[in-house]
């Protein structure tokens, strides 16, 4: 049996497209069904950013826990879950059980994607390696992530965030150079992992639609993901024999670029790594003198004397206040920015103008805002079309699929 998508639904309103809660959209990846065995972040970010533009993403959570994401909660309220759930079903599935396991591989029969993050060889001790489900489905896109990759000396280990992040150079140029590595405050590697992850399954589906027809392997390892946005380091190794280290907020190859106090006690962040941006910089604050002096004239200078450059600015921008600050470099047209809080752009002019979050109806908050799917498509939009399911609320309904 295989599965026959739905029919297309009408184009996206205007509400959708500025990030109102609709259940009508014109997806992209309607017609694409994904059964979701992944717990945590990676699995769930990978999956909710197919979910956002079509696909009928199947969570198949453990009975009576489910997803481990649920148990992330800020005063009792399951915030994760209720982001990353959204656009998802959920059915409650035993894999322990022989009679859940002929059901799940039913469904692998009519379904077009198999995202899981055990460790790797779990699948094959329970009877699904990749074989066994191409041999199911031919053309199923089996997406496999993990901390360390399928292969390799590190693939029998377990994969958490935090360890790649570690090891794979991030948190020893995070920070401050007179302190400890600082490790990132999110799930960044799992975010990194997600992205890529959906975007591989992706390209197997196109090879999939347009190729061969052959399904395939995705192999996403979180040390991977995170290491190839650090990937300059191995060229300037290298090319120099050295490696980066902590500098704080500036940066390796730019100057000036850094976080300043206002005399208000709040703080700006600013970018002028452009020589014209440098320039402009210099004459705003009045000190036309540092675009000839020998120390600042080239971004490579201003690198090796970024300390003294800093000191110039701080000693600025501290004596005023953020929005004098902010007006100051606004009107000169020099990048600068406020640093705020993720909550401070709830109601913020921006989030209202770009529609940054969808109201949803939520069981238990009422109504919660989540993020509006990115990227923005004019055309086939990303919407958010259900709230986070509750644990198993779809179960019998998915059944219904195969039997």
């Amino acid at each position: 049996m295989r599965w026959e998508p739905p029919e297309p639904a009408p184009s996206a309103d205007e509400g959708a497209a500025n990030g109102q809660m609709s259940s009508e959209a014109n997806q992209s990846l309607a017609g694409i069904r994904v059964l979701d065995l992944s717990r945590l972040v990676a699995g769930n970010v990978l999956t909710v950013v197919l979910a956002d533009f079509g696909a009928d993403v199947i969570k198949v959570e453990r009975p009576g826990r489910g997803d481990d994401l649920r148990h992330w909660s800020d005063e009792g309220v399951e915030t994760w879950w209720k982001v990353y759930g959204r656009n998802k079903r959920s059915m409650e599935m035993d894999l322990k059980d022989g009679k859940s396991l002929d059901d799940l591989r039913a469904l692998v029969a009519v379904s077009d994607v198999f995202v899981e993050n055990f460790v790797p060889g779990k699948l094959e001790e329970m009877g699904l390696g990749i074989d066994t489900l191409h041999e199911i489905n031919p053309r199923l896109i089996v997406a496999r992530v993990s901390g360390w990759g399928q292969t390799g000396p590190f693939s029998h280990k377990p994969g958490f965030g935090t360890l790649v992040e570690a090891m794979s150079g991030f948190a020893h140029l995070n920070g401050f150079p007179d302190r400890e590595p600082v490790l990132p405050p999110l799930a960044m590697a799992d975010m990194y992992a997600g992205i890529y992850g959906a975007f591989g399954v992706l390209a197997a589906l196109r090879n999939v639609e347009h190729g061969d027809g052959k399904g395939q392997l995705v192999d996403v390892a979180l040390f991977e993901s995170i290491y190839s946005t650090l990937s300059a380091e191995a060229v300037k190794l290298e090319a120099t024999g050295k490696t980066s280290s902590r500098m704080g907020n500036q940066a390796v190859n730019t100057a000036p670029r850094n976080v300043y106090s206002c005399a208000d006690g709040k703080h700006l962040a600013l970018s002028g790594s452009v020589q014209s941006m440098f320039e402009r910089l210099a004459r705003t604050i009045g000190r036309p003198d540092l675009i000839d002096d020998a120390r600042f004239i080239t971004n490579e200078d201003r690198v090796r004397n970024c300390d003294a450059l800093n000191e110039i600015l701080a000693n600025y921008f501290g004596s005023r206040s953020l929005e004098e600050n902010l007006s100051l470099m606004e009107e000169a047209g020099v990048t600068v920015a406020p640093v705020l809080s993720a909550g401070d752009l709830v109601g913020h002019p921006y989030a209202e103008g770009r529609g940054l979050f969808t109201p949803t109806e939520d069981a238990d908050l009422g109504t919660c805002s989540v993020p509006t799917p990115v990227p923005r498509l004019s055309h086939t939009p990303g919407v958010v079309a259900r709230p986070a399911p509750r644990l198993g609320e779809h179960t019998e309904e998915i059944l219904a699929l195969i039997r």
